[in-house]
């Protein structure tokens, strides 16, 4: 099949021009055909980030094959807060996997909405997939959109895309984290140690998430998140990385790792905390989208789940705190950010492993200085607290002079004695 670039699309990666160009195809499916070495221009196969230029035609030799549908309908209940004949909006609840893969095949999500919707789902994401537009671990409750129609599931997947479609998330994190608001900016992709987990690791893919402190605890702190890119795990990780795990996550570091660092005054409450929880205390609690028929925003809002309103709840009773203050001689008495990964991987991993978010932008941020600068600024105070001490030690020495009987002029800072002229000891 050839497929002519039109000026419209220059510039784009190949695979997104090609989900755009070919029909009933996901991005997944696009890439396999290049790693397959089945997309061609001018003859020759081209990779995943090539990018397509007016005038090109992109030649497809073979179609993929939709593999065959083995998902069965099951009577799963769900806690719909929206439906219309375009989306459904709902509140997944914690211990669902939102699709078959990685050995799990049967108690889905999907499979529910197979039941609850029948035919009325997308197809855009396969058989596998009906309606699912983006995704939430297993143990990571919160909103979720739902395309019934293709036309729709396109819509909001342009919104993920262009960073329109919003969600906001709560994650209760061990310690207070240095910055109370900010953006952290550092690359994920599969631990080289662990292929089951991800990590912060050179050559990783672009990652981004946003926060703001909310309530302040004297071992935890409240956090609301959203993301700028749609890592799989990428608030799990991203809170571990800066040293402070998000509490009761069970992968990174949030539970005995992370109790062994609370001060000993503390530790009972902390045990108490780990035992509510029943794994990461993180949910998506709101999501904002433009109704893929209407073009109306719409913002959709639920209360936190118990196990995370209990823990709240203990804490602001056993444990409260105002906001902390930072000090430039001390700094926050924290955790130290020690558990970090810089290892590079070789090559991107492919596989099945659920993606815990989407795309999302946090609005009206205040800007936030470049680690350069940060370091700058740090080696600076640095250098003027050097300063200042060499200053004190030099007046001091100075007075112990003077209690010699040596007169200021004929005082001679140490280390700095002028040399003998050899002609003098002739």
């Amino acid at each position: 099949m050839n497929f002519p670039v039109k000026d419209e699309h220059s510039g784009e990666r190949i695979d997104k021009f090609l989900v755009g160009a070919m029909e009933n195809v996901s991005r997944t499916d696009v890439q396999k055909l290049i790693v397959a070495g089945e997309v061609k221009v001018g003859g020759v196969a081209v990779s995943k980030n090539f990018r397509v230029e007016s005038g090109m035609v992109v030649v497809v030799e073979k179609v993929p094959e939709k593999q065959a549908s083995t998902l069965e309908p099951e009577e799963i209940p769900l806690d719909i807060v929206y439906e219309d004949d375009d989306i459904v909006v709902l509140n997944k609840p914690r211990n669902l996997v939102v699709h078959p893969g990685n050995g799990v095949q049967n108690g889905t999500l999907a499979a529910g909405l197979l039941h609850h919707f029948k035919e009325n789902l997308s197809t855009v994401n396969g058989p596998l997939r009906p309606g699912i537009v983006h995704r939430l671990d297993k143990d990571t409750p919160g909103l979720m959109v739902v395309a019934k129609n293709d036309a729709a599931h396109r819509h909001l997947a342009h919104q993920l895309e262009t960073r329109t479609l919003h969600r906001t998330y709560n994650a209760l994190v061990w310690g207070c984290p240095r910055d109370l608001e900010g953006c952290i900016d550092a690359p994920i992709g599969r631990n080289p140690k662990n292929r089951l987990k991800m990590a912060v690791v050179k050559g990783g893919k672009e990652s981004r998430t946003h926060f703001v402190a909310k309530e302040f605890f004297a071992i935890a702190t409240l956090l609301e998140l959203q993301l700028e890119s749609g890592r799989t795990h990428q608030i799990r990780v991203h809170t571990r990385y800066t040293g402070h795990p998000v509490v009761g996550d069970p992968l990174y570091d949030g539970r005995e790792e992370s109790l062994n660092r609370v001060p000993p005054l503390m530790k009972e409450i902390a045990e108490k905390v780990l035992e509510i929880a029943p794994a990461q205390l993180l949910q998506a609690v709101k999501i904002e989208l433009i109704h893929p028929r209407t073009g109306k925003k719409m913002k959709f809002k639920v209360p936190l789940e118990e196990p995370f309103a209990k823990v709240l709840k203990l804490l602001k009773k056993e444990c409260p705190a105002d906001a902390p203050v930072f000090d430039e001689e001390e700094g926050f008495r924290d955790f130290d950010a020690d558990i970090r990964f810089d290892e590079g991987f070789d090559e991107d991993f492919e596989g099945d492993m659920p993606e815990e978010e989407q795309e999302c932008v946090f609005p009206e941020l205040k800007e936030r200085k470049t680690r350069a600068q940060r370091h700058a600024e740090k080696a600076a105070t640095a250098a003027h607290r050097k300063a200042k001490a060499a200053e004190r030690k030099l007046i001091k020495q100075m007075k112990a002079a003077r209690k010699k009987g040596v007169a200021t002029e004929d005082f001679v800072e140490p280390g700095y004695e002028p040399t003998i002229d050899p002609d003098l000891l002739d």
